[in-house]
């Protein structure tokens, strides 16, 4: 459960927010919240609820909201709980978010005094990241704001002032002169933040605006409060009079990293990884260039996409442990099973991550957008490598995305993610003859290779140039010294068994393509089926048409999703190939499971081609 004041007023559960509409019942759910975990007199509850005056039947009212109250909380309800003389409820401090913001607090101010300034910023920032909008702003008591609100904006500013601190001793200097230009015009009284901006305006090289700060601050505090400057503000005055080297901007201090775990979640590279020399050589340089950090603005997010079985996963586990070196700052790797009928949600990927960044559980946040918040800030000024393995789409991986340069996320799907915005593609298709060969080889070994060298060619066109089918024969063949190659190519020529021959273990080519399949629409699937059936593997418009008894503007729409879901290979506008291990399946699935023809213009055609 999550309860929330730092804003509109907030219960969330499992199944999401719930709703408490009535105005009277969020004044007592909100006085409830603040003394959680303690017996609340009645008296205390009616003077809240009524705003200092009770109606003579207001123990018996509140009877009734705290009933009502219940079963608006769903099974949350049961923490309300009736006591001698008032109410009581059951809120443990993780669950309150003003709980959660003092303690956030805390922690921040306590890695300032131990000179941790990076450990510090992103406890502010994960702090300020539990405000909605002003506190209990939707309850309808003065009486709780005049007692709650104003020491809650204090403490806010509080964390504001030490963001700002944590962000000057980590050299982030020009960034903060907008927002502190914005916090003095806002809260003109407050000495700290304009010591800071005339901090931050020196070690920026405007040393006499920063004393032109001064005498304004001077000005305004003489002038409203009727007071000189504090110690605080002469002292910065006097260093920037000086020149004092102290107040100079600070070399990236020792302490960034204090506390900051340094993950390694790939998975292990594979030794025997052979070809996509273009690809890999391509991501090497931009991965190099990214954790450079020289003359890049954003971080590196390339898209690597493919039908299923084309070896996404493999090439880019490959290059992200070429490129470890330049990310000194570990590797993040999340298998977002986007292509299985549950995925992982960003909600917890995240959980996970800060938990590997050494983010203590008790202060992981509750909801995503202050997790994913957290999660880029840990991340600035750093260089971390992120893999996001089997996207669904880009909602599914933009949380998860770094936001400072220097860091790089490497994201694999089945489709190219257009919706990804700024993100590299590269797209994998079959390998060529030579790589193919050359992987057979690798796992064959050297010898038996070139024992039988047509009968490799001959298999390696089989498997259509498709990494895993190559894996698991390679491997299958390497089990069997005894085998010819040419005996598994005869297995694999029989369309009927090709697919039952491309099994081994926990590696199944009919299983992959029927996960790839899995997030299609029946009318789809059957679209699929009914385009193999085509006399060769290659399909145009005209042919896919009047197969599937649709106008060829429709029918290209069908195609353009089947290539999108990498089950069809665009070859050129209005041309579409299914390479050989998909056409198989897919004509497989016809033969054994026959899709009805709906009706339609032509559903006898497609009748008599699937019977």
């Amino acid at each position: 459960m999550e309860f929330g004041i730092l804003g509109p007023l907030l219960v969330r559960d499992e199944g999401g927010s719930r709703a408490v509409p009535a105005a009277k019942q969020r004044a007592l759910l909100a006085a409830l919240l603040v003394r959680r975990g303690q017996v609340v007199p009645t008296e205390v509850l009616a003077d809240t609820v009524w705003d200092g005056c009770p109606p003579r039947t207001a123990a018996t009212t509140l009877r009734n909201y705290v009933m009502r109250l219940r079963k608006a909380l769903g099974e949350a309800g049961e923490r309300l709980a009736t006591e001698a003389g008032g109410y009581l409820l059951d809120v443990r401090a993780e669950e309150f978010d003003a709980d959660r913001f003092t303690r956030l607090r805390d922690l921040g101010h306590a890695r300032l005094r131990e000179d941790d300034p990076g450990r510090a910023a992103a406890h502010y920032e994960q702090a300020l990241a539990l405000w909605r909008g002003p506190a209990l702003v939707d309850v309808p008591s003065e009486t709780l704001r005049r007692a709650e609100t104003g020491w809650l904006a204090e403490a806010r500013l509080d964390v504001v002032e030490g963001r700002a601190e944590a962000g000057l001793a980590l050299g982030r200097h020009t960034e903060l002169l907008g927002e502190l230009r914005s916090l003095t015009a806002a809260h003109p009284e407050r000495e700290r933040l304009w010591a800071q901006l005339m901090t931050a305006l020196y070690r920026s090289g405007r040393q006499s605006e920063a004393l032109a700060v001064y005498g304004r601050v001077r000005q305004v505090l003489a002038e409203e409060l009727g007071v000189d400057p504090g110690r605080e503000l002469r002292a910065v005055h006097g260093a920037i009079l000086r020149a004092d080297r102290a107040l100079a901007a600070p070399a990236r201090p020792a302490r960034v990293r204090a506390g900051f775990v340094t993950p390694f979640q790939l998975p292990p590279d594979l030794t025997d990884f052979t070809g996509r020399t273009a690809e890999v050589a391509d991501l090497g340089a931009r991965l190099a260039e990214a954790g450079g950090g020289t003359g890049c603005r954003a971080p590196l997010i390339a898209v690597v996409s493919g039908q299923p079985g084309a070896g996404k996963t493999a090439l880019v586990q490959h290059v992200a442990h070429a490129a470890r070196a330049g990310y000194p700052d570990g590797a993040l790797y999340a298998d977002l099973r986007g292509s299985r009928p549950r995925s992982a949600t960003p909600h917890t990927v995240l959980g996970g991550f800060l938990l590997a960044l050494g983010v203590p559980s008790a202060v992981v946040p509750a909801d995503t957008e202050a997790r994913t918040a957290l999660f880029r800030s840990l991340l600035a000024g750093r260089r971390t490598l992120v893999v996001l393995d089997d996207a669904r789409d880009g909602a599914h991986v933009r949380p998860l995305l770094p936001a400072g340069p220097g860091n790089a996320a490497l994201v694999t799907a089945r489709t190219r993610l257009p919706d990804l915005c700024g993100a590299h593609p590269v797209h994998l298709g079959p390998l060529p003859a030579d790589e193919s060969r050359e992987f057979l080889a690798r796992l064959l070994g050297p010898a038996r290779a070139a024992a039988e060298p047509r009968a490799l060619a001959q298999l390696a066109a089989v498997c259509g140039g498709l990494p895993l089918a190559l894996r698991i024969c390679g491997a299958r063949l390497a089990a069997r010294p005894s085998w010819a190659v040419r005996h598994l190519v005869e297995r694999l020529a029989d369309e009927d068994r090709a697919l039952d021959e491309l099994r081994l273990g926990s590696l199944d080519v009919r299983a992959v393509f029927t996960a790839g399949c899995a997030a299609l629409d029946p009318p789809t699937v059957r679209a699929f089926h009914l385009l193999a059936l085509a006399p060769s593997g290659t399909v145009g418009l005209a042919t896919a048409a009047r197969l599937l008894g649709e106008s060829p503007v429709r029918a290209e729409r069908v195609l353009e999703r089947l290539a999108d879901a990498g089950l069809l290979t665009a070859r050129e506008p209005g041309r579409y190939r299914y390479e050989p291990l998909m056409r198989a399946y897919a004509r497989e699935l016809v033969r054994h499971r026959p899709s009805p023809a709906r009706p339609g213009p032509r559903a006898p055609r497609r009748a008599a081609l699937v019977g």
